[in-house]
């Protein structure tokens, strides 16, 4: 029995140096980590951090313990902070300024785990620029492509006008005719969506909202000749926003006219305004052909396309819900999808209490 004890007692004594050295080996790889690592306590206090974050935040060991609060004082971080500790949900981070050298970009990730967190800071300078590069670059290209195609509509729309033009000619314009409107459309929609993300900020006023659904709701049904759906407009709270009223079109408006197209002729479509306790919804409702399960994460990708073949011959851009997303994201709403397959769509915009103005009428 003595020798099973001793033996034993080896065994454990193995296993916790093996554990100690484990240890070691986290730390010391988090230690040589070029991203900021930082350890918090319940009461937002620094327990342990790298030397990465060392260096960033300017740290000093008599620190151990002080709020994080007191070394990065942005607001957008703090806001950040208790949602993603309020929240588990809000954990894709936050991207920052930084405080220090306004050329240099930091995208901070929180993850709490019991009472602590860990705090996880990186530097995106490089995937900033390169993103602001993607941007001019397609900005650029799609202005200098507006002129050309300006041109060649206006020539082909002349020769198609021609009376005496051979028919096998005459369907060779129409399909000419057509798809370069078609890109038309792309650039348009192109030089939109470059033109939100540009812009930092955005003018934003007070917008009727009972106008504004009134005007989107009017233009539904001209778009719907051809469709023959029921369409509903139902208002429920008199409550406005604040906000940019010509991007808010634009991205309503999306959203209903791709009800309009992905229903089966003769369906039905309901536009909806209401007030909830996050703030006001709206949303689009539909029985048409719905979205199978795998694509919904993936829709407001640019030329994402669930069938590239009905978007095509519904003369979609695959850029509409792109659009969407950037405008609700400079309103800090949020967009939120419901689909079944074959049964129908709701997709609704969200909007935060922060952007609601409320009318003496409601």
């Amino acid at each position: 029995m003595p020798i099973q004890d001793n033996e034993q007692d080896q065994l454990d004594l193995a296993m916790q140096q093996d554990a100690t050295d484990q240890l070691k080996k986290i730390g010391s790889a988090l230690r040589a980590l070029r991203d900021a690592v930082i350890l918090l306590n319940d009461d937002d206090g620094l327990e342990w951090w790298n030397q990465a974050a060392q260096d960033l935040l300017l740290l000093q060991s008599t620190d151990k313990g002080r709020c994080i609060f007191n070394f990065i004082q942005v607001p957008d971080f703090l806001k950040y902070y208790q949602e993603a500790t309020t929240h588990m949900d809000a954990h894709e981070g936050v991207h920052l300024v930084s405080w220090q050298d306004p050329n240099r970009y930091l995208k901070c990730e929180l993850t709490p785990f019991g009472d602590e967190k860990i705090l996880i800071i990186y530097d995106v300078t490089r995937l900033q620029h390169l993103e602001g590069m993607r941007r001019d670059f397609v900005a650029n290209v799609s202005h200098e492509l507006r002129t050309p195609l300006t041109v060649l509509m206006g020539y082909l729309e002349n020769f198609s006008d021609q009376p005496d033009m051979p028919a096998h000619w005459r369907r060779g314009f129409e399909l000419m005719t057509q798809q370069t409107a078609r890109m038309n459309r792309v650039v348009n929609d192109l030089l939109l969506l470059s033109r939100i993300e540009i812009e930092e900020t955005h003018e934003f006023n007070e917008i009727d909202m009972t106008k504004l659904l009134t005007h989107v709701y009017d233009d539904a049904q001209a778009y719907n000749q051809e469709y023959k759906h029921t369409i509903h407009l139902h208002i429920d709270t008199y409550d406005g926003l604040y906000g940019s009223e010509m991007y808010l079109n634009s991205a309503l408006s999306n959203l209903v006219i791709n009800a309009i197209k992905y229903t089966p002729k003769g369906g039905n479509i309901s536009i909806s305004w209401t007030k909830t306790l996050e703030g006001c919804r709206f949303a689009v409702e539909d029985d048409g052909i719905g979205i199978a399960a795998q694509h919904l994460m993936r829709l407001t990708e640019r030329f994402y396309r669930v069938d590239s073949g009905r978007s095509r011959t519904t003369g979609g851009t695959g850029l509409g819900l792109a659009i969407v997303k950037h405008v609700l994201y400079q309103h800090e709403a949020c967009l939120q999808i419901e689909s079944v397959e074959g049964v129908g769509s709701t997709f609704s915009a969200v909007f935060p209490n922060n952007h609601v103005r409320s009318t003496a009428m409601n």
